[in-house]
Protein backbone atom coordinates (compact mmCIF):
# COMPACT_ATOMS: atom_id res chain seq x y z
CA UNK A 1 0.00 0.00 0.00
CA UNK A 2 1.27 3.49 -0.89
CA UNK A 3 1.75 5.26 2.45
CA UNK A 4 1.32 8.69 0.91
CA UNK A 5 -2.18 7.82 -0.30
CA UNK A 6 -3.14 7.20 3.32
CA UNK A 7 -1.94 10.65 4.39
CA UNK A 8 -2.93 12.72 1.37
CA UNK A 9 -3.93 15.59 3.68
CA UNK A 10 -0.37 15.84 5.02
CA UNK A 11 2.75 17.48 3.64
CA UNK A 12 6.35 16.50 4.55
CA UNK A 13 8.99 19.22 4.53
CA UNK A 14 12.55 18.43 5.66
CA UNK A 15 11.31 15.51 7.72
CA UNK A 16 8.55 17.54 9.42
CA UNK A 17 4.90 16.53 9.06
CA UNK A 18 2.48 19.43 8.46
CA UNK A 19 -1.25 19.51 7.86
CA UNK A 20 -2.15 20.88 4.45
CA UNK A 21 -4.16 24.09 4.57
CA UNK A 22 -7.87 23.98 3.83
CA UNK A 23 -8.94 25.49 0.54
CA UNK A 24 -10.37 29.03 0.97
CA UNK A 25 -14.12 28.82 1.49
CA UNK A 26 -13.99 25.46 3.26
CA UNK A 27 -16.45 25.85 6.13
CA UNK A 28 -17.35 23.67 9.10
CA UNK A 29 -19.85 24.05 11.93
CA UNK A 30 -18.15 24.01 15.34
CA UNK A 31 -19.36 21.28 17.64
CA UNK A 32 -20.22 23.89 20.27
CA UNK A 33 -20.48 27.66 20.38
CA UNK A 34 -17.19 29.54 20.00
CA UNK A 35 -15.56 26.22 19.14
CA UNK A 36 -15.61 25.16 22.81
CA UNK A 37 -15.03 21.49 23.63
CA UNK A 38 -18.33 20.96 25.45
CA UNK A 39 -21.55 22.57 26.65
CA UNK A 40 -22.26 22.61 30.38
CA UNK A 41 -25.46 23.65 32.15
CA UNK A 42 -25.98 24.54 35.81
CA UNK A 43 -29.57 23.56 36.70
CA UNK A 44 -31.50 24.55 39.84
CA UNK A 45 -34.76 22.95 41.01
CA UNK A 46 -37.77 24.14 43.01
CA UNK A 47 -37.47 27.98 43.08
CA UNK A 48 -35.60 27.91 46.39
CA UNK A 49 -34.68 30.88 48.56
CA UNK A 50 -31.02 29.86 48.47
CA UNK A 51 -31.05 30.24 44.69
CA UNK A 52 -31.90 33.91 45.07
CA UNK A 53 -29.66 34.49 48.08
CA UNK A 54 -26.59 32.38 47.29
CA UNK A 55 -26.64 31.21 43.67
CA UNK A 56 -27.52 34.30 41.67
CA UNK A 57 -24.80 36.59 43.13
CA UNK A 58 -22.09 33.99 42.54
CA UNK A 59 -23.21 33.32 38.96
CA UNK A 60 -23.40 37.02 38.14
CA UNK A 61 -20.02 37.70 39.74
CA UNK A 62 -18.44 35.34 37.18
CA UNK A 63 -20.62 36.21 34.20
CA UNK A 64 -22.27 32.77 34.21
CA UNK A 65 -25.84 31.83 33.43
CA UNK A 66 -28.07 28.98 34.60
CA UNK A 67 -31.39 27.20 34.13
CA UNK A 68 -33.96 27.52 36.93
CA UNK A 69 -36.78 24.96 37.14
CA UNK A 70 -39.53 26.99 38.74
CA UNK A 71 -42.73 26.05 40.58
CA UNK A 72 -44.83 29.25 40.47
CA UNK A 73 -47.58 27.84 42.71
CA UNK A 74 -45.18 26.94 45.53
CA UNK A 75 -44.46 28.85 48.72
CA UNK A 76 -40.73 29.19 47.98
CA UNK A 77 -41.45 30.90 44.66
CA UNK A 78 -44.00 33.23 46.25
CA UNK A 79 -41.60 34.31 49.01
CA UNK A 80 -39.32 35.68 46.26
CA UNK A 81 -41.95 36.47 43.63
CA UNK A 82 -40.38 39.74 42.50
CA UNK A 83 -37.04 38.06 41.89
CA UNK A 84 -38.53 35.16 39.92
CA UNK A 85 -40.87 37.34 37.89
CA UNK A 86 -38.64 40.36 37.27
CA UNK A 87 -35.03 40.28 38.45
CA UNK A 88 -34.08 36.79 37.29
CA UNK A 89 -35.62 36.81 33.79
CA UNK A 90 -34.44 40.37 33.13
CA UNK A 91 -30.89 39.27 34.02
CA UNK A 92 -31.13 36.69 31.22
CA UNK A 93 -31.36 33.48 33.24
CA UNK A 94 -33.45 30.63 31.85
CA UNK A 95 -36.85 29.91 33.42
CA UNK A 96 -37.80 26.26 32.97
CA UNK A 97 -40.96 24.25 33.63
CA UNK A 98 -41.00 22.12 36.81
CA UNK A 99 -44.84 22.16 36.92
CA UNK A 100 -46.94 24.70 38.78
CA UNK A 101 -46.89 23.33 42.33
CA UNK A 102 -44.55 20.30 42.18
CA UNK A 103 -47.42 18.25 43.68
CA UNK A 104 -48.70 16.43 40.61
CA UNK A 105 -52.41 15.64 40.37
CA UNK A 106 -54.95 12.89 40.90
CA UNK A 107 -56.18 12.97 37.29
CA UNK A 108 -54.75 13.48 33.84
CA UNK A 109 -56.55 16.83 33.66
CA UNK A 110 -54.81 18.03 36.82
CA UNK A 111 -51.41 16.99 35.48
CA UNK A 112 -52.13 18.85 32.24
CA UNK A 113 -53.08 21.92 34.27
CA UNK A 114 -49.85 21.68 36.30
CA UNK A 115 -47.75 21.70 33.13
CA UNK A 116 -49.64 24.27 31.07
CA UNK A 117 -50.07 26.72 33.97
CA UNK A 118 -46.33 26.70 34.56
CA UNK A 119 -45.76 27.45 30.88
CA UNK A 120 -48.20 30.36 31.05
CA UNK A 121 -46.28 31.91 33.95
CA UNK A 122 -42.96 31.51 32.12
CA UNK A 123 -44.50 33.25 29.10
CA UNK A 124 -45.83 36.06 31.29
CA UNK A 125 -42.47 36.55 33.01
CA UNK A 126 -40.50 36.78 29.75
CA UNK A 127 -42.49 39.25 27.62
CA UNK A 128 -39.46 40.26 25.56
CA UNK A 129 -38.71 36.73 24.37
CA UNK A 130 -40.51 35.10 21.42
CA UNK A 131 -43.52 32.89 22.05
CA UNK A 132 -44.10 30.09 21.31
CA UNK A 133 -40.56 28.89 22.00
CA UNK A 134 -38.85 25.78 23.29
CA UNK A 135 -38.90 25.46 27.09
CA UNK A 136 -36.94 22.99 29.20
CA UNK A 137 -39.08 20.62 31.29
CA UNK A 138 -38.54 18.36 34.27
CA UNK A 139 -41.16 16.22 35.99
CA UNK A 140 -41.15 16.68 39.79
CA UNK A 141 -39.21 14.01 41.60
CA UNK A 142 -40.59 11.83 44.37
CA UNK A 143 -44.18 11.68 43.13
CA UNK A 144 -46.06 8.45 43.70
CA UNK A 145 -47.70 6.85 40.69
CA UNK A 146 -51.18 7.96 41.74
CA UNK A 147 -49.98 11.59 41.71
CA UNK A 148 -48.87 11.36 38.07
CA UNK A 149 -51.72 9.49 36.32
CA UNK A 150 -50.71 10.13 32.73
CA UNK A 151 -49.38 7.55 30.28
CA UNK A 152 -45.95 8.06 28.75
CA UNK A 153 -47.27 8.53 25.23
CA UNK A 154 -49.91 10.99 26.45
CA UNK A 155 -47.23 12.96 28.30
CA UNK A 156 -44.99 13.04 25.24
CA UNK A 157 -47.86 14.38 23.14
CA UNK A 158 -48.60 17.04 25.77
CA UNK A 159 -44.97 18.11 25.89
CA UNK A 160 -44.75 18.30 22.11
CA UNK A 161 -47.91 20.40 21.93
CA UNK A 162 -46.42 22.85 24.43
CA UNK A 163 -42.88 22.92 22.93
CA UNK A 164 -41.41 21.38 26.06
CA UNK A 165 -38.08 19.53 25.95
CA UNK A 166 -37.22 17.02 28.68
CA UNK A 167 -33.90 17.75 30.34
CA UNK A 168 -31.24 15.07 31.03
CA UNK A 169 -31.99 12.59 33.81
CA UNK A 170 -31.24 13.54 37.42
CA UNK A 171 -29.58 10.15 37.88
CA UNK A 172 -25.80 10.58 37.95
CA UNK A 173 -26.08 14.38 37.81
CA UNK A 174 -27.43 15.47 41.19
CA UNK A 175 -25.37 17.63 43.52
CA UNK A 176 -25.06 15.99 46.95
CA UNK A 177 -26.31 12.73 45.43
CA UNK A 178 -23.87 11.91 42.62
CA UNK A 179 -21.32 14.57 43.66
CA UNK A 180 -20.48 15.58 47.22
CA UNK A 181 -17.63 18.00 46.55
CA UNK A 182 -16.66 20.69 44.09
CA UNK A 183 -13.74 18.59 42.91
CA UNK A 184 -16.08 15.70 42.10
CA UNK A 185 -18.28 18.08 40.12
CA UNK A 186 -15.26 19.38 38.23
CA UNK A 187 -14.31 15.81 37.34
CA UNK A 188 -17.78 15.59 35.74
CA UNK A 189 -17.01 18.78 33.80
CA UNK A 190 -13.67 17.38 32.64
CA UNK A 191 -15.39 14.21 31.45
CA UNK A 192 -17.71 16.34 29.33
CA UNK A 193 -14.69 18.17 27.89
CA UNK A 194 -13.05 14.89 26.96
CA UNK A 195 -16.27 13.49 25.45
CA UNK A 196 -17.23 16.72 23.67
CA UNK A 197 -20.72 16.37 25.11
CA UNK A 198 -23.53 18.43 26.60
CA UNK A 199 -23.67 17.81 30.35
CA UNK A 200 -25.14 19.32 33.49
CA UNK A 201 -25.23 19.28 37.28
CA UNK A 202 -28.62 19.59 38.98
CA UNK A 203 -28.87 21.44 42.30
CA UNK A 204 -31.56 21.82 44.90
CA UNK A 205 -30.50 23.88 47.91
CA UNK A 206 -27.18 25.71 47.88
CA UNK A 207 -26.22 26.67 51.41
CA UNK A 208 -29.67 25.82 52.77
CA UNK A 209 -32.97 23.95 52.35
CA UNK A 210 -33.02 20.37 51.05
CA UNK A 211 -30.39 18.20 49.36
CA UNK A 212 -28.17 21.16 50.09
CA UNK A 213 -24.79 21.71 48.46
CA UNK A 214 -22.41 23.67 50.71
CA UNK A 215 -21.69 27.13 49.33
CA UNK A 216 -17.92 26.58 49.41
CA UNK A 217 -18.23 23.45 47.24
CA UNK A 218 -20.47 25.34 44.82
CA UNK A 219 -17.88 28.12 44.61
CA UNK A 220 -15.14 25.54 43.96
CA UNK A 221 -17.17 24.35 40.97
CA UNK A 222 -17.76 27.87 39.66
CA UNK A 223 -14.12 28.89 40.01
CA UNK A 224 -13.07 25.68 38.24
CA UNK A 225 -15.50 26.42 35.42
CA UNK A 226 -14.03 29.90 35.13
CA UNK A 227 -10.55 28.41 34.77
CA UNK A 228 -11.89 26.10 32.02
CA UNK A 229 -13.76 28.77 30.05
CA UNK A 230 -11.52 28.31 27.02
CA UNK A 231 -12.91 24.78 26.72
CA UNK A 232 -16.37 24.92 28.36
CA UNK A 233 -19.45 26.74 27.09
CA UNK A 234 -21.39 27.47 30.30
CA UNK A 235 -24.89 27.96 28.97
CA UNK A 236 -28.60 27.19 29.36
CA UNK A 237 -30.38 23.97 28.52
CA UNK A 238 -32.38 25.27 25.56
CA UNK A 239 -29.40 27.13 24.08
CA UNK A 240 -27.31 23.94 24.09
CA UNK A 241 -30.21 21.74 22.95
CA UNK A 242 -31.04 24.03 20.03
CA UNK A 243 -27.40 24.38 19.06
CA UNK A 244 -26.92 20.61 18.90
CA UNK A 245 -30.17 20.06 16.98
CA UNK A 246 -29.42 22.78 14.43
CA UNK A 247 -25.80 21.71 14.10
CA UNK A 248 -26.71 18.12 13.33
CA UNK A 249 -29.13 19.25 10.63
CA UNK A 250 -26.90 22.00 9.19
CA UNK A 251 -25.20 22.35 5.82
CA UNK A 252 -23.19 25.12 4.16
CA UNK A 253 -22.90 26.12 0.53
CA UNK A 254 -20.33 28.55 -0.90
CA UNK A 255 -21.92 30.90 -3.46
CA UNK A 256 -18.90 33.16 -4.06
CA UNK A 257 -15.20 32.58 -3.57
CA UNK A 258 -12.71 35.25 -4.62
CA UNK A 259 -9.39 36.58 -3.36
CA UNK A 260 -11.08 39.27 -1.25
CA UNK A 261 -14.56 37.92 -0.47
CA UNK A 262 -16.26 34.63 0.36
CA UNK A 263 -20.05 34.31 0.43
CA UNK A 264 -21.94 31.30 1.70
CA UNK A 265 -25.31 30.12 2.93
CA UNK A 266 -25.97 28.24 6.15
CA UNK A 267 -29.13 26.14 6.34
CA UNK A 268 -30.53 23.76 8.93
CA UNK A 269 -33.48 21.47 8.38
CA UNK A 270 -35.42 22.49 11.51
CA UNK A 271 -38.24 24.94 12.28
CA UNK A 272 -36.58 28.40 12.41
CA UNK A 273 -39.38 29.76 14.61
CA UNK A 274 -38.34 27.43 17.41
CA UNK A 275 -34.69 26.82 16.55
CA UNK A 276 -33.16 30.29 16.56
CA UNK A 277 -29.74 29.65 18.10
CA UNK A 278 -26.79 30.99 16.13
CA UNK A 279 -24.11 28.49 15.16
CA UNK A 280 -20.36 29.03 15.19
CA UNK A 281 -18.75 28.59 11.78
CA UNK A 282 -15.09 28.18 10.87
CA UNK A 283 -14.14 29.24 7.34
CA UNK A 284 -10.75 28.99 5.64
CA UNK A 285 -9.61 32.22 3.99
CA UNK A 286 -6.74 33.11 1.60
CA UNK A 287 -3.28 33.26 3.15
CA UNK A 288 -3.03 37.02 2.49
CA UNK A 289 -5.87 37.83 4.89
CA UNK A 290 -5.15 39.17 8.39
CA UNK A 291 -8.66 40.25 9.33
CA UNK A 292 -12.15 39.82 7.92
CA UNK A 293 -15.54 41.50 8.09
CA UNK A 294 -18.44 39.07 8.52
CA UNK A 295 -21.89 40.32 7.54
CA UNK A 296 -25.27 38.58 7.74
CA UNK A 297 -28.28 40.84 7.44
CA UNK A 298 -27.76 43.78 9.80
CA UNK A 299 -25.11 41.98 11.84
CA UNK A 300 -21.55 43.02 11.06
CA UNK A 301 -18.52 41.68 12.96
CA UNK A 302 -14.78 42.15 12.56
CA UNK A 303 -12.82 38.93 13.10
CA UNK A 304 -9.14 38.01 13.24
CA UNK A 305 -7.65 35.35 11.01
CA UNK A 306 -6.13 32.54 13.06
CA UNK A 307 -4.29 29.63 11.47
CA UNK A 308 -5.81 30.50 8.10
CA UNK A 309 -9.42 30.54 9.37
CA UNK A 310 -12.01 32.95 10.73
CA UNK A 311 -14.40 31.95 13.50
CA UNK A 312 -17.81 33.64 13.67
CA UNK A 313 -21.47 33.15 14.57
CA UNK A 314 -24.28 32.95 12.02
CA UNK A 315 -27.95 32.07 12.03
CA UNK A 316 -29.24 29.34 9.72
CA UNK A 317 -31.64 30.70 7.11
CA UNK A 318 -31.94 32.37 3.74
CA UNK A 319 -29.64 35.34 4.38
CA UNK A 320 -26.28 35.10 2.68
CA UNK A 321 -23.16 35.37 4.87
CA UNK A 322 -20.31 37.42 3.40
CA UNK A 323 -16.73 37.41 4.65
CA UNK A 324 -14.67 40.25 3.23
CA UNK A 325 -10.94 40.81 3.60
CA UNK A 326 -10.08 43.87 5.65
Amino acid sequence: MNFFKCVSSLVFISGTMLFAADEPGTTSVAKWKDDKACAFILMFDDSLNSHVKNVLPELQKRGFTGSFYTTPGGSQYNSNRQSWETKIPEAGFELANHTFTHKGGTSKAEVVEEITSSNEVIHKNTPNLPWPRLVSFCKPGGLKKEKWPIAKDELNTLLEQNNLIIRPSFSGRGAQIAFKTGDQMLAHVDKAVNNGSMECIIFHGVGGEWISCPVNEFITLLDGLKERQDKVWVTQHMAAYKYATERDAASTKVVKNSSNQIALQLTSNVDPKLYDQSLTLKTAVPSTWKKGIVKQGDNVTEVDVQNGHVLYDALPGDEIITITMK
